[in-house]
């Protein structure tokens, strides 16, 4: 029979091992444990020198920057010492410098990247169809965006030297042409073109081809070493504050809102008005929320109400509906959304509708970086109340597992995320099994009106989308309904 400490360090070490694995939302969970484990002094040792043996087996700059982030995540007292991080590096980039210096302070940096690429691209070479056709599968295709516009401006090979870098790692470590993981998945939904975002082997090969790329770039084309570290921040794969939400219950104001909506013939809009009526009384107004359907009454499938400021002549156009947009939220320095003010304006999210015009009282919240561990909820959307709603200046904090906005213990809006019978596929356009919700304290949404410009008035639309399909074999198809309910007639 194994001793007790055999099997704790024999789960210790799986649990450093789901670093690897290739869901990032356990990639995500399993980093929050750790952190955890380091922050307890009485298993930080033992959790240390497990995540001191995984640093040093990694063999691709993504992971080695991947462990780097979840150091920078942990308090400072509970971190291993520079020395002990550094002498496990073995793949140095610009990437892991960057993190160096954020977690110990400037000269903290390894250097070595300076010879951390593959040489110049030569001219005969032409990029492996494989590395063409499946490069948007296995990484963002902001990386080929932001690469096609700097080889657009300088003339220099940039996509090409990436696919030399991924080349030549493919051939070091024997990493193969994988394909979709249908394993992971059942085939029948394969075929339904519902699939999932698996972060495979040549994952990292992309990501650290990428990074390899800008060494490079730095070395023999002349860029500045904060303009390539600027590019490379999308492969930090979690940032503070987002990094510490918590997926919680379903939220009380939801009520009955998904089964309403599904009950045959219903009416969007009179399911809409009966939800605002339940929710007045609430010492928190919810004015953004997005859910799964329950699961036994609908396997793909969501709902998203939100709040919006509409001109009195406002109709709204069934092509493109009402949304929240992205608001993108720069954190480059501190690498955490805790502590940022945003700034945003209204004249910026207002929409033109059919006639008028109509501004969410939330946006989406986009950190830059944004973490791609938590890429399920920003794909879904991060709903938080838009700055000209508050009554005065409020930053974010994460607080209890939720995002909250205010100033010092004034507390104005929270933002709480969920998972229901979560899985990681989703059909085409579709979403993850996650939710988000926005709410705003109840006396500072009846004084709305009061901080927007005169003559608005509030209004709140309902979209639903549901998947279906004719046949256990067939292909889904999205089927969606919206309405719009002013809040005055109700």
């Amino acid at each position: 029979m194994a001793s007790v400490g055999t099997v704790i360090a024999t789960t210790t070490a799986l649990l450093v091992l789901r670093l690897k694995w290739p869901v990032p939302m356990v990639r995500w969970r399993a980093a929050r444990e750790i952190r955890s484990l380091l922050h307890d002094e009485s298993t930080r040792a033992s959790i240390t020198s497990e995540l001191m043996r995984f640093l040093e087996r990694c063999n691709t700059e993504s992971e080695i920057c991947s462990v780097l982030t979840l150091l920078l995540l942990t308090d400072s007292h509970a971190r291993p010492a520079r020395n002990d991080i550094v002498e496990r590096i073995r793949r140095p980039s610009i990437l892991a410098d960057l993190l160096l210096q954020k977690i110990f302070g400037a000269g903290a940096e390894l250097g070595g990247w300076e010879t951390a690429h593959s040489g110049q691209v030569p001219d005969e070479f032409e990029p492996d169809d494989y590395f063409i056709k499946h490069k948007g599968s296995h990484v963002p295709p902001v990386l080929y965006n932001e690469l096609r516009k700097l080889q657009r401006m300088t003339s220099l090979p940039f996509i090409r030297q990436w696919a030399w870098e991924w080349k030549h790692l493919c051939e070091e470590f024997s990493i193969g042409l994988t394909l979709y993981p249908n394993y992971f998945d059942g085939y029948d939904e394969t075929r339904g073109e519902v699939m999932g975002q698996y972060l495979q082997r040549q994952t990292e090969a992309y990501r650290s081809a990428h990074i390899r790329t800008f060494a490079h770039a730095v070395v023999e084309w002349g860029m500045p070493f904060s303009k390539a570290a600027g590019y490379l921040l999308d492969h930090i794969p979690a940032v503070g504050g987002i990094f510490d939400l918590d997926p919680g219950a379903k939220p009380d104001c939801l009520f009955d809102l998904p089964e309403n909506c599904l009950r045959e013939g219903s009416v969007l809009g009179a399911v809409l008005t009966d939800w605002v009526r339940a929710g007045r009384s609430s010492k928190m107004r919810c004015v953004s929320v997005k859910s799964p359907f329950p699961l036994d009454l609908m396997k793909y499938g969501e709902v998203y109400v939100g709040a919006y400021f509409v001109t009195p002549d406002f109709e709204l156009d069934e092509k493109r509906g009402l949304y929240e947009p992205m608001d993108f939220t720069l954190n480059t320095d501190r690498i955490s959304v805790d502590g940022i003010a945003q700034n945003t304006k209204i004249e910026d999210m207002r929409r033109e509708g059919k006639a008028g015009w109509a501004a969410p009282v939330c946006s989406s919240l986009l950190p830059l970086p944004h973490g791609y561990w938590n890429a399920d909820y920003f794909a879904l959307g991060l709903p938080i109340v838009t700055p000209y709603c508050l009554p005065r200046d409020a930053f974010i904090q994460v607080r209890g597992g939720a995002l909250e906005l205010g100033v010092e213990d004034e507390h104005f809006a929270t933002t709480r995320i969920w998972n229901d019978a979560w899985r990681p596929t989703y059909p085409r356009g579709g979403n993850t099994r996650c939710g988000a919700v926005a709410e705003l304290e109840k006396e500072i949404f009846e004084t709305l009106l009061n901080r927007v410009p005169e003559g608005l008035k509030i209004a709140w639309f309902i979209k639903t989308r549901v998947w279906k399909r004719p046949s256990q074999y067939g292909e889904y198809a999205m089927e969606e309904r919206s309405a719009v309910v002013m809040d005055d007639a109700i």
